[in-house]
Formats: C-alpha cells, structure tokens, sequence
C-alpha cells in the first residue's frame, strides 16, 4: 500500500463517496489510486473555487463532510477564498493539496511555499502538511475529525508527491484511525436555564433571533416561540446563510432589522446560533435595543459576548438549550400565563407586516424590467417541496428573503463569507448529494460570472437544476456604495467598476452544455423554473430585471 492507496483508505472509512477536485501533475498517485477503487466518485470541476463550493453545498445537503483535492500551491491559493465562505458559514469542508515532492520544497523550486499550511490556518480548524508516509491516514482522518466535531468548519491537509507515490511499512488498518463514535451535545446547566427561563417570562417584549447555527433547530425553535408568545426573527442577512424556522411561519417577522416595529420596546433578546452582531460596515451594523438585555446561544464559545453586552453567555448546542429552556419555564409557570399578551402582540406585529409585503409586491407588479420582489414571489409560488433554494443575489436578497417563500420541507442556503462566486456550484454540490431534492438557484449576474464554469461539472455529472440569474447589467452593490459616499439617491452618472455590457449570459450557459432560455417577466419565469424542474437538466433562466432602489 502506498501513501495515496492510504489516503483513498481513509476516505472510505469516513464514508466520503465524493471527492472534488482540479488535479494538476502532484496529485498523479491520488488519481490513480481512485481509479483502481472506484468507490468514491470523482468529480472534475474547471476552477479550484468551483470545487470548494461544490464541496462547501455538498456538505450542507449531506451531513457529510465535503472533500476536495487541489493542487499544490498555486491551486490552494485559488480555493481559498471560497474555504473562508465555509469557515464563516461552519460547514465541514475538508480541503487537501497535492503539494510539490520535498525535494523541490527544500530547494524553493516551482510551486514550493514554506508553510503552505501557515495560509489557511487563521481561518480553519486545523491546518497541516504530512510529514511521513506512514503519518498519511491518520493525518487526513484527524482533518475529517475536526471538520465534522461540532462547531464544525473546514480543515485543511497539504501532501508532498513523494508522500504519495511511497510505499508504506504496513498496510492501514482503517480500524486504528481517529474517529468520532458519537458526537457529545453540550448544555447549559439547570441554574442558567433557569435563570433564562425567569428572565424569559418576566420580560415584556421578549424577542427570538434565530441564526446559521440554529438552522438545524427549527422543531425546537418553532415549539418555544409558539408556547412562550415570542416573535421570531432571523438574523441579520449579513450573518446568516441558512434559515433556522420556518419564513413564513406564525410570528416571524423577518430578519433582523429589516422589521423596525420588531425592535420597539423590546426589553430582551434570546438570540441563538448567531453572531451578535455581525456587522457589514461601520455604517450598517445592528445593534441592540436601546435597554435591551441580551440571552446569547451558541455552540462556538468564541463567538459569544464579542461584539454585545451579554446577560448570560451558553456555549451550547441549540436544539438541546430551546428544549430544555421550554421544560425551565414550565417548570417556573406551568400555565405559561405571560403568553397569551404576547401571541395577541405578536399577531398584530405579523399582520402590519404581511400588509406591508402585500403593498410592496404590488407597487411591483407589472414594472419592465420585471421588479424583483414580483419574481421573487412568482418563483416561490411555484417551487416544489423539498426545494433547496441557494441564494446570491447580492444586492437583490432582502427582497428574496422578503417574498420568495421556501415550500413545506424545503431549504433556503445563503453564505455569510462574502466571496461571491458560491452560489452555482454550491447547488451543483447539493444536488450531487441529494439528487432526490429539487434545486433551484437565484444569482445576480455579476455573481454568476465568478464561478459559470460550474455549469460545464453539473452538466457532466447530470446534476439537474434551475439558475435565475438576476441580470440588472451590473454591479449594483458597487454602484449604490458610491451612491452612498457621495449623499445621492440616485447618481445617472457611470462609474468605472459598476457595469457589465455585452454578456450573452444564454451563449456562456449553452457553450458549457446547459440549456438556457430569458424571461422577460415574472409569469415567464416561473414557468421556466417549473419546465426546468420537470425537465430534470441543466438550465439558466436569465431574468432581466429593474435596478433596485436605495
């Protein structure tokens, strides 16, 4: 057995079946060694940022860790601003390098990097380069480990080519690896549960803010805001990239912020599983109420008491901490009698909200360029269940989040991490691990541009799934930042690095393979998106639509 048959090993005792990658000439042992096995599918993509968010959307639909393997330095560099996209977002992508054989390290030759690792380890949970070829396995099976050992996060393992083409001294016993048996659920203690739970009921106008790390507590989260009369809302759009209940369910009052009346006379947040505050700028960071306390749950202590005054700080997990802070309340009240004000407050709060929407959407209607809160609404009116719903549209996702419902089941994915180009081949990755679920992508057409080569790998792999591309001929963000700096509403003027003429976004599309068709109104789109789902392949629908307004 050689260092790559090892590597291959290892994979398959974690149960990887998927393994991302852009090889160059260092990674020859690694794929000879998947050929020979062929259990673990590999899939080609056409930039190493294509493949760490295929694996970044690959972990997220398969509660796997997604693996990828680049090339040496020049590759790693490339793939590193999508790894810090999982780092921000906690999402368990293990990243491997097929580095330059020590030799050519030692002697600073082509490609060779001191401490390629040294790169990635600010943002990751580990980073390391093999050593030995005896040290192989167990190196990638500790990378797995830490990826996946909650709060979980990208891990990331560099490999000399003379590493993997040696011979080890003993065949692997996959049996002897490091390995997690069972994951520990940590919660908070009884005296703090019940110390929230007093601070809970006592409140007046408690609130619910609800983050990425809770997303896989929405039963729990649904159950507590429903019984104790808590309006709920996620978190701000700038920190959040999966939502954690239900959007348009009883007492939800979108994100943080965008719903001012949510935060009037609020006397006490309960935020759990985000980072309070995460701030876009200087100019545009949340903030507490004024006299507000703050209850803060996370599983990551470090994000806790960071950037807020905190009453009470839990590094816990989630789902575990809302359960049992409902059992704490009613044990303190078993009649939970300071629920019935609240659920009849909340009621009114959702109904001005819903009124709002309402009159937002239909001062929408009928515009050309089509609005996009119209499209937004028309294409959540027709996704089906189960649909994951992956999000990019920059400048357009507060009207996304606002308007385009996500159906019973269904998943609404976004990234926190700010380097754009996730979205496309985020759900190429999700539909390659769940291939059972409808997938559907909405993407400005800047952002599409960073990563279209994704198109050609969902094609090849026959990932079926629906694009909307958000065509507003440029880059908005950057125009209404300008906007901004210089105090106008609206500026007619063109700035340099605002604007995207002659993209035939259809030809990009169809050149990789993919179908691709425009719609030039929000009936017409979904339409496309419905044809597109029911057809089963590959296909870009680019919606032209109307700039949005400061």
């Amino acid at each position: 057995m050689n260092g790559a048959e090892a590597f291959v090993t290892t994979l398959r005792a974690f149960g990887v079946d998927t393994f991302f990658g852009l090889p160059g000439s260092t990674e020859a042992p690694l794929l000879e060694a998947l050929r020979a096995q062929a259990e673990i599918r590999y899939v080609l993509t056409l930039h190493e940022g294509v493949a760490a968010s295929m694996a970044d959307g690959y972990a997220r639909a398969s509660g796997r860790p997604g693996v990828l393997g680049l090339h040496t330095t020049v590759g790693t560099m490339n793939g590193m601003s999508q790894l810090f996209n999982s780092s921000r977002d906690g999402i368990p992508v293990v990243m491997t390098a097929g580095h330059k054989d020590r030799a050519v390290l030692s002697e600073g030759g082509f490609c060779s990097f001191p401490d390629l690792a040294a790169l990635l380890r600010p943002f990751t949970k580990s980073a390391h380069q093999t050593l030995s070829t005896e040290a192989l396995g167990p190196d990638l099976a500790r990378a797995l480990v830490a990826a996946l050992t909650p709060p979980q996060g990208p891990t990331f393992l560099a490999v000399p080519e003379d590493l993997m083409a040696a011979p080890l001294s003993h065949t692997l016993d996959p049996g002897r690896l490091p390995g997690i048996e069972s994951r520990s659920t940590t919660v908070p203690d009884r005296e703090t549960l019940t110390r929230v739970a007093r601070l809970l009921l006592s409140a007046r106008r408690p609130l619910l803010v609800l983050g990425t790390a809770a997303s896989g507590a929405s039963a729990e989260a649904v159950r507590l805001a429903e019984e104790l009369g808590l309006p709920v809302v996620a978190a701000d759009l700038t920190d959040l990239a999966a939502i954690a209940y239900p959007p348009s369910g009883p007492g939800v009052l979108g994100a943080y912020g965008d719903e001012p009346a949510a935060l009037q006379g609020c006397d006490l947040v309960l935020a759990v599983g985000g980072r309070v505050f995460y701030p876009f700028s200087d100019r545009l960071r949340p903030r507490l109420p004024e006299g507000a306390r703050l209850i803060h749950v996370h599983p990551d202590a470090a994000a806790l008491g960071s950037r807020q005054p905190t009453e009470i700080a839990m590094a816990a997990d989630p789902g575990a901490t809302l359960s049992l802070l409902l059992e704490a309340c009613r044990e303190l009240d078993p009649e939970l009698s300071s629920a019935a004000p609240r659920r009849r407050a909340v009621a009114e709060l959702a109904a001005a909200r819903a009124a709002a929407l309402a009159a937002e959407l239909e001062g929408a209607r009928g515009g050309t360029p089509t609005g996009v809160a119209e499209l937004a609404a028309e294409v959540g009116r027709v996704l089906p269940r189960g649909t994951i719903l992956v999000e990019e549209g920059v400048r357009a996702s507060r009207l996304i989040f606002r308007h385009c419902g996500v159906p019973r089941d269904g998943q609404l994915w976004r990234s926190s991490g700010g380097a754009l180009g996730w979205g496309l081949p985020a759900a190429v990755g999700a539909k390659l691990a769940r291939p059972d679920r409808p997938v559907v992508l909405m993407v400005g057409d800047g952002t599409l541009h960073f990563s279209v080569q994704a198109l050609w790998t969902a094609v090849a792999q026959g990932a079926g799934l629906v694009a909307v591309v958000l065509d507003n001929g440029g880059y908005l963000a950057v125009k209404r930042a300008i906007e901004n700096l210089l105090e106008v509403p609206l500026d007619p003027r063109t700035h340099p690095g605002t604007e995207l003429p002659g993209i035939d976004h259809l030809a990009a599309a169809r050149a990789y393979g993919a179908e691709a068709v425009m719609a030039r109104s929000a009936a017409e789109v979904a339409e496309a998106v419905e044809d597109g789902l029911r057809a089963g392949g590959v296909r870009l629908v680019v919606a032209p639509v109307a700039r949005i307004r400061p």
